[in-house]
């Protein structure tokens, strides 16, 4: 008995992935440029967090002097021209720039100047120095009146003072001008755990300093996109949405380790070992896994294609799995092979005795009916007629009676139906017309047995009245159109034709509904048709100018299956 490949396969596996981590091991130590777009991605995400951080706090200052413009403007009248602001006006407008400072810490100064007057309100966060605090209040007398912005424009500037970086906003508001000043290094965004960090804010006329190497500002010259590597620093840069200027973020990535010069030659081994093993392994898949797989999916189709005789040679599994896979397969099919020449024999037998039960259910009533006429015609009919009548019954039960084969010719059954209306019109005088174009090359066509004279039979139950002539017409010749090729039947009668109901009805075919009372001979016959020629659409029916129109299709078979006979 084969040994399984499964383990075999598992050793090799394990081996290639050994190698493998050896391999991406040294390749890691070798090669620090796999890390390089990871670090380009971590320092982007840490400029564009810092940026979304510093505009966020922008927009928020932004707030804080649209809503004291507000408030300024709701309390005083800012129209040039207008009376200064007076004491009590003054204490409160300077009661609110308080509360804003308190509530926003990145506010380093807030002011409002009238110009006119030279009326100056300055507050700052208590953090500023005496001097520093000399050249902001300086800065702003001299050049806030000339450097304002729309009060609905969120945009600042950034701008420089005693060798100092400054976030600068100040808007007009009629003769007031009202802003905010906030020191740039209240947004250095410094992770104190990370070494080797510079950060730096550039706007077009010079670049800010905020903390790490303050001689890496060369490297924004040459740093060709906003995210790369510059002399083996990383170099990230984003631009700030209320602000024009941008964020710059460099790193110095840690040195990879060094390498040892027999690191190349290691790589060398363990490269060359897994291309051997995955050599070794592909042969061997093929060879144990591949090709019996193919034997099986070969088999597997054989069976699709009803090939039940086809077997696996066991000996050409190559392993155990396979052996017991080839050995189910075997068992499989045959069981198949038989179950399928079981099922075949009992639908035979089934449909036959449903055909069977469908004869029996065309041989209608007539025979009592026969029988009651002759009994009320020895009152009444003269003995001429009686012996007609007898006669023509007589043939018409040997018709019915007939089972030595469940076929006959199209001939036959106009001449069992020509009997039957010559019945028919000894009983209802002058009641029955029929016309009859069918070709004599039809006549020898087989057709199954009363199905053609289930349709005239239906005419009579449902057409006939004692009040007008019932007109029956037969139809038949030979066509070919969409699939079909055969003879074509058409009855036809006079009567009301059928209803929208009974129509539907009657296209529906199963054996629950078999039975049905009404239409019973149309009934049947769609369902002999479907057994025999296992098809549903042999029988049409639909209602002409005149009355009911029904078509019957046979087809020619060159060869009679194993229906035929039943």
């Amino acid at each position: 008995m084969n040994k399984s490949w499964i383990n075999r396969v598992l050793i090799l596996l394990i081996s290639i992935l050994a190698s493998s981590v050896l391999f991406f091991l040294v390749t890691f130590f070798t090669y620090r440029n796999i890390l390089g777009q990871t670090i380009l991605n971590s320092n982007n995400s840490i400029v564009e967090q810092w940026t979304h951080n510093t505009d966020s706090r922008l927009y928020s200052m932004y707030e804080h002097i649209y809503d004291l413009s507000s408030t300024l403007y709701n309390s005083v009248d800012v129209r040039k021209g207008a009376t200064p602001m007076d004491y009590n006006q003054n204490r409160k407008i300077g009661e609110a720039i308080t509360l804003k400072i308190i509530s926003s810490s990145d506010i380093t100064a807030m002011f409002i100047l009238d110009p006119e007057n030279d009326i100056y309100l300055y507050y700052n966060n208590g953090y500023v120095t005496t001097e520093m605090t000399y050249y902001l209040k300086l800065y702003l007398r001299i050049n806030s009146a000339n450097n304002t912005s729309s009060v609905s424009d969120p945009s600042w500037q950034l701008i420089e003072i005693s060798n100092h970086g400054f976030y600068y906003k100040a808007v007009r508001l009629g003769r007031y001008v009202v802003g905010v000043v906030s020191d740039i290094e209240l947004y250095y965004g410094h992770d104190d755990t990370i070494d080797n960090e510079s950060g730096f804010i550039v706007n077009s006329e010079r670049c800010f300093y905020l903390f790490g190497d303050k001689e890496l500002e060369y490297l924004l010259d040459s740093a060709e996109n906003d995210n790369d590597f510059v002399e083996g620093y990383a170099v990230s840069i984003d631009e700030q949405q209320y602000a024009d200027a941008q964020i710059v973020y460099i790193t110095k990535p840690v040195p990879a380790w060094k390498t040892w010069s027999f690191s190349f030659i290691f790589l060398i081994l363990v490269s060359a070992g897994c291309i051997i093993l995955a050599i070794f392994l592909y042969y061997f898949i093929v060879n144990k896994v591949s090709k019996p797989t193919q034997q099986l999916f070969e088999a597997n189709r054989q069976l699709s294609l009803s090939n039940l005789d086809y077997r696996l040679d066991i000996a050409s599994a190559r392993s155990s799995e396979f052996e017991d896979l080839f050995t189910s397969f075997n068992e499989m099919s045959e069981k198949i092979g038989t179950l399928t020449i079981e099922k075949y024999d009992e639908k035979l037998k089934r449909e036959e005795n449903y055909l069977k039960m469908l004869r029996a259910q065309m041989k209608p009533h007539t025979f009592l009916n026969g029988i009651t006429t002759i009994s009320n015609m020895t009152y009444t009919a003269k003995p001429e007629t009686m012996r007609s009548y007898i006669s023509a019954f007589a043939k018409f039960t040997r018709y019915m009676l007939h089972t030595s084969s469940d076929w006959t010719t199209i001939g036959e059954e106009l001449e069992h139906i020509d009997n039957y209306v010559k019945m028919q019109k000894i009983r209802f005088p002058k009641s029955i017309e029929i016309i009859y174009d069918c070709p004599e090359e039809i006549k020898n066509i087989n057709i199954p047995y009363l199905t053609l004279f289930s349709l005239v039979e239906n005419s009579f139950k449902h057409a006939m009245t004692l009040v007008n002539t019932m007109v029956i017409k037969i139809t038949g010749e030979f066509v070919e159109f969409d699939g079909f090729k055969g003879v074509r039947l058409v009855e036809e009668d006079n009567g009301p034709g059928f209803t929208e109901e009974i129509l539907e009805k009657l296209e529906e075919i199963s054996e629950q509904e078999l039975f049905t009372k009404e239409h019973l001979g149309l009934t049947n016959v769609r369902y002999t048709l479907n057994l025999i020629y296992r098809r549903n659409d042999l029988l049409r029916l639909s209602n002409s100018d005149k009355g009911a129109h029904v078509e019957m299709l046979i087809p020619v078979m060159e060869e009679e299956d194993e229906t035929t006979g039943m």
